[in-house]
């Protein structure tokens, strides 16, 4: 009787422990089914149609994924391109730099780097601030346009940033301008003067060295200096006579 129960025990552990195993391995299956990865292809071709069809954030997710899992296809350098393509049309301008920014550092000789770093410069001027804000942006577009020139001097994108640097040359000018304003109705010439003298030192093509002159003069004259202040007067008829500081200059010169 005793040896019948011990059996019967026994044969109730081994059911037990069979039934565990055969458990463990349906849940060992259940628990890693197999993953489909879409293959580069598929994927580039789905995040260009997002992308012309104005899905954007498909396009992103689907060139994102195409990097991740298949960075060294014949795609990923077209995507890496796409990124920040899709990033500027989204008005992520700042992750848009960026991607240009990657691209050119790591392709500087690719085919299409002076487009990357053309849309570089692009990407921070969408994000140029009005002149009584911080021009950080400005001066970073400024530097893209020059770095394209410098590097890519016969790219299409060439005459586009010679456009942009006069343009961005010129805002920083009337940036200069506008802090020199500031000073000089608060009364400080001095410091008026510091910044209108950097506008003749750093950007003398900007299309305002007849108004920095005369605001030159101006200062002086606050400053009791009548002198310094006729050499900014004499320079600026002599230079731009037709500015239309002109005649207040020559006034400021008589009544000397």
């Amino acid at each position: 009787m005793k040896r019948a129960l011990e059996m019967a025990r026994i044969r109730a552990v081994f059911s037990s422990l069979l039934l565990a195993f055969v458990m463990a391995g349906f849940s060992g299956c259940a628990s890693a089914p197999e993953v489909y990865k879409r293959d580069a292809a598929e994927l580039y071709n789905s995040g260009m149609q997002a992308y012309l069809g104005g899905r954007l954030e498909e396009a992103d997710k689907s060139f994102r994924t195409l990097l991740e899992d298949h960075p060294m296809s014949q795609y990923s350098v077209e995507a890496e391109l796409l990124l920040g393509d899709v990033s500027y049309a989204m008005e992520n301008y700042e992750d848009a730099g960026a991607y240009y920014a990657n691209f050119i550092a790591l392709r500087p000789a690719h085919a299409r780097a002076s487009y990357a770093l053309f849309q570089k410069g692009m990407s921070h001027m969408k994000e140029v601030l009005s002149l009584d804000r911080d021009q950080t942006s400005t001066r970073k577009a400024l530097f893209a346009f020059e770095d394209l020139l410098a590097a890519y001097p016969d790219s299409p994108y060439a005459e586009r940033s010679s456009e942009f640097i006069a343009f961005l040359r010129g805002r920083l000018a009337e940036r200069e301008f506008y802090i020199a304003s500031f000073y000089f109705k608060k009364k400080n010439y001095k410091g008026s003067l510091g910044r209108l003298r950097d506008i003749l030192a750093e950007y003398p093509d900007a299309g305002i060295t007849d108004k920095a002159l005369f605001y030159i003069g101006e200062s002086y004259l606050k400053l009791g200096e009548k002198g310094l202040a006729e050499d900014a007067f004499s320079t600026l008829l002599k230079n731009y006579p037709e500015s239309p500081y002109a005649v207040d200059a020559k006034n400021r010169m008589s009544a000397g």
